[in-house]
């Protein structure tokens, strides 16, 4: 069995997409947060998509450290995260995320979606809502979702 990782991908930068796999130990959890701490001081509006499709329950202490960094990170993610789309597909990991919500109200605005295209689509929406045209196009030609008329220009 491959080990647990948690992996970022800016290559769509202002689109991150962080990507959760196996039982992460807390070392990794931690660096996890550590990175994610490291976006949000670019000082840059930024939309992510968290795919949490293979992820494992975080233990206790991991979802604890999970809303004491919500609760640090509220007011720079406000300023700085313009959406989150989680994509879950495992009701547990829905439960415990709802529940961490509910201690620490998410400070930006988010959606759960059931696939990486559905989370890509809402993204792209969120980054052209910002004026972020030019990304908002490139995570949409990226994913395959092209508006109609579009790929006669592109041609």
């Amino acid at each position: 069995m491959s080990p647990a990782a948690i992996t970022f991908d800016d290559s769509l930068w202002p689109l991150l997409i962080s990507r959760f796999r196996g039982t992460a130990s807390d070392a990794c959890f931690e660096a996890y947060l550590e990175q994610g701490a490291a976006y949000l001081r670019r000082g840059e509006l930024y939309v992510s998509i968290l795919d949490m499709g293979k992820l494992n329950l975080p233990s206790a202490s991991q979802r604890q450290r999970q809303q004491e960094w919500l609760s640090v990170q509220k007011q720079a993610m406000r300023e700085r995260v313009i959406g989150c789309a989680f994509l879950l597909d495992s009701p547990i990991i829905r439960l415990g995320l709802s529940t961490i919500f509910h201690l620490v109200p998410m400070p930006s605005p988010y959606v759960a979606v059931s696939s990486m295209s559905a989370g890509a689509l809402w993204a792209s929406q969120r980054l052209a809502e910002h004026g972020l045209l030019e990304a908002s196009h490139r995570v949409r030609r990226h994913f395959g979702l092209e508006l109609a008329g579009e790929d006669a220009r592109s041609g």
